[in-house]
């Protein structure tokens, strides 16, 4: 009998709890509350003149109707040909000053442009090695091979045609990294 009542208890008070809850967000007579007894303007200020107000709201949809009228053309986005990066600017010619290629690096970026694979918008090879030596650690610390792969053919992605392309530069960039830079 004694279990009985606690479980009546136990379901009255779940009861009132959601009741509650459901209540508190119904509420949202703060959000329309209004902000004053006066009306808000935004054409007059207090202490000006209303005849001055009214001719600048004028002139400025004057302005907004010429503006919407006029033509406008998206800025220009190409480079200047003759602008050249500094020696020193990250991203310039491959690869990169000061930094030196190993041997099992450059073995690996030839494996790849043998195999004619490469990676979208990696033309200082940062991408292609970035992806080699993930392949090692992963293999350094026993990662799942799909996931690996799912990796690697995230970032080839881009430069194929195809989903079997992709499969197969992933393979052959796994394939490269295992056999030049692990």
């Amino acid at each position: 009998m004694t279990a009985k009542y606690i479980r009546i208890a136990a379901a009255a008070g779940a009861l009132a709890v959601a009741v509650g809850a459901l209540t508190a967000c119904s509420d949202s007579s703060t959000a329309s509350a209004p902000i004053g007894t006066e009306p808000v303007t935004t054409t007059t200020m207090p202490g000006t003149d209303s005849s001055k107000a009214s001719v600048s709201s004028e002139a400025s949809k004057q302005a907004a109707d010429g503006a919407s009228k006029a033509a406008v053309s998206p800025p220009d986005t190409k480079p200047n040909a003759t602008t050249t990066p500094p020696a020193n600017f990250p991203g310039g010619s491959p690869p990169p000053s000061g930094i030196k290629l190993s041997d099992k690096d450059k073995a690996y970026l030839s494996d790849l442009k043998k195999q004619n694979v490469s990676f979208m918008g990696d033309d200082d090879n940062n991408v292609a090695l970035t992806m080699g030596h993930y392949v090692c650690d992963a293999k350094t610390q026993k990662a799942d091979p799909m996931l690996v792969k799912a990796y690697v053919r995230a970032a080839i992605g881009p430069m194929t045609k195809s989903d079997a392309e992709a499969n197969t530069k992933s393979d052959k960039v796994i394939a490269a990294a295992e056999k030049n830079l692990c």
